[in-house]
């Protein structure tokens, strides 16, 4: 089975189409980027899944990200881009051969789709809930652009949500781990409504 390189990191949760923008300078994962960027375009893939709570440990449930473009500095540390896929399973953590980062087979979990109907639904209701859990904290003009240049994929409208929700790190993962789209989009509204917003939307 294809393995995978491994990024925990303590505070980021991947959804699909999210762009993410990392600074690399620890020596394992210098070495990753450069394996990655050896590969061809298309195959410069691994696995971010969220650290913790414990020393050591990672969720088990992570998400695929691409490896978009790197920007090697003069000390050796890296400057790149990626970009988040679908949701994936994390386990039988291992070392390879000559290598200093940890690896993972590839091991898909796809995220349930129901029919377009009820997943329409579900992401209209919870953009509106997002309008009013926004309101008074972005400009209303650049939150409606904002929302009109979204795909019409309600996959990517719950990413945006999830993005932009202001809540810990773990209740993202929850978002991750979410049997469903319909699921996810109806948690996404339950968190808006337990934690209002306290500070500005964050761009996507």
């Amino acid at each position: 089975m294809t393995r995978l390189p491994l990024f925990p990191l303590p505070e980021t949760v991947v959804f699909p189409g999210l762009l993410i923008p990392l600074f690399i300078f620890e020596e394992r994962y210098k070495q990753m980027t450069r394996d990655l960027l050896a590969r061809d375009e298309g195959e410069r893939r691994f696995v971010i899944t969220l650290a913790g709570p414990e020393p050591g440990k990672y969720r088990e449930v992570g998400g695929y990200v691409e490896l978009l473009a790197a920007s090697e500095n003069p000390d050796g540390t890296f400057n790149i881009v990626c970009r988040g896929g679908d949701r994936c399973r994390v386990g039988d953590i291992g070392l390879g051969e000559g290598q200093l980062y940890y690896s993972v087979p590839d091991q898909p979990f796809p995220l349930l789709r129901s029919d377009p109907g009820s997943e329409t639904i579900a992401a209209w209701d919870a953009m509106e809930a997002f309008r009013e859990y926004v309101a008074g904290k972005a400009d209303p003009k650049a939150l409606e652009e904002a929302l009109a240049n979204l795909p019409e994929d309600p996959l990517y409208q719950a990413s945006f949500l999830c993005v932009n929700l202001r809540v810990p790190a773990a209740e993202k993962q929850a978002l991750l781990e979410a049997p469903s789209l319909v699921d996810r989009l109806e948690l996404v509204q339950s968190l808006m409504r337990q934690r209002p917003l306290s500070s500005s939307v964050s761009e996507a």
